[in-house]
């Protein structure tokens, strides 16, 4: 095992000294903008590619942009202002069937941790009815999550509730203050900071569609065959940013409190929770049982008939398994 260890050290080494060689002959690093939607636990392996060096040693400037839209992120994509955006991927499917050539090449979080809280005065889901809810955007993976948990109680949208799109979680949180708002839904990082504030937590997503593939890279497929050299050390960068967050505990906690703003006591239960159920990916790897799962979800309202596409037609794992060989890690195919 030892020696197993040392020569994947010793390839990667051999591919970060190429990398540095090369870099120090043309120059300066090369500048790609990764867009995100809020600063959240899911982005740990992002903030520690950036603040541990992962991004420099490839010969990366990484400019970290926060778009508070979904939507308006994949614009940003598209049009190329963008060059990565790490989000769910139910924005990007919408966007490939209506002819986006974008594709989805690995990921940081292969199953999501949502729970709906709501404004104290709703205590049950079945109160919810007649009730405007926040959402982020109304094309999100939150959204379509939430309408999943409302049917299961036999709540429809614009028959039962009504939702509005309010943008990031802190803003969707001050809705709820004056109850402008009946609920929303959060991820597992904020839970706690919601719960300081007041407002119960009356259903989390695992209870009712457990397993579904969450913050993704995208990118534009046109820019990703132009640049295919870039995107492999980008998501070099990237595996070993999401090995460190494994390996260091204690110190990926105080990034994430840093980073996100979520105090301390709160970060280290989350991080905590998510390193032990596997939120976090090792190895950037799309959980396609959990992908088929969202396309399943965004069927019925997307597709016109079954059966609906398979997970190919919107992911391109070459760049991955690539980025996976040079830095050591092995993925049964």
């Amino acid at each position: 095992m030892k020696s197993r260890m040392t020569l994947r050290r010793f390839r990667f080494l051999l591919v970060v000294a190429s990398v540095g060689v090369h870099f120090g002959l043309a120059g300066a690093a090369d500048r790609l903008v990764i867009g995100n939607v809020s600063r959240t636990l899911e982005q740990l392996p992002n903030y520690a590619a950036s603040d541990k060096g992962f991004f420099t040693e490839e010969g990366i400037a990484g400019e970290v942009v926060l778009i508070g839209s979904t939507d308006t992120l994949i614009q940003a994509l598209i049009s190329g202002n963008v060059q990565v955006a790490i989000v769910d991927p139910s924005p990007a499917i919408n966007a490939i069937e209506r002819g986006a050539p974008l594709k989805i090449i690995g990921g940081t979080v292969p199953r999501a941790a949502y729970s709906l809280v709501s404004c104290p005065k709703y205590k049950t889901i079945p109160e919810l009815k007649g009730t405007t809810i926040g959402v982020v955007s109304l094309v999100s993976g939150s959204t379509i999550f939430l309408r999943e948990i409302l049917r299961s109680h036999g709540l429809q949208p614009t028959r039962d509730y009504n939702m509005i799109q309010l943008g990031p979680t802190t803003q969707r949180l001050a809705s709820l203050k004056t109850c402008a708002t009946s609920a929303t839904m959060i991820l597992g990082g904020d839970l706690y900071t919601a719960r300081e504030m007041g407002f119960p937590e009356i259903a989390r997503l695992q209870d009712y569609v457990p397993d579904l593939q969450f913050h993704s890279f995208i990118v534009d497929s046109r820019w990703a065959e132009a640049n295919s050299q870039l995107v492999v050390r980008y998501l070099r960068a990237m595996l070993r940013a999401m090995q460190w967050v494994h390996a260091h505990k204690d110190e990926a906690v105080e990034l994430a409190a840093r980073r996100t703003g979520i105090a301390l006591k709160y970060t280290r239960i989350g991080v905590n929770d998510y390193l032990a159920r596997g939120i976090y990916s090792r190895d950037g790897s799309v959980n396609r049982e959990g992908f088929q799962r969202l396309i399943d979800l965004m069927g019925e309202s997307l597709f016109k008939q079954r059966p609906y596409p398979p997970p190919d037609k919107y992911l391109d794992m070459t760049y991955l398994r690539r980025a996976q060989q040079d830095v050591g890690i092995s993925v049964a195919r």
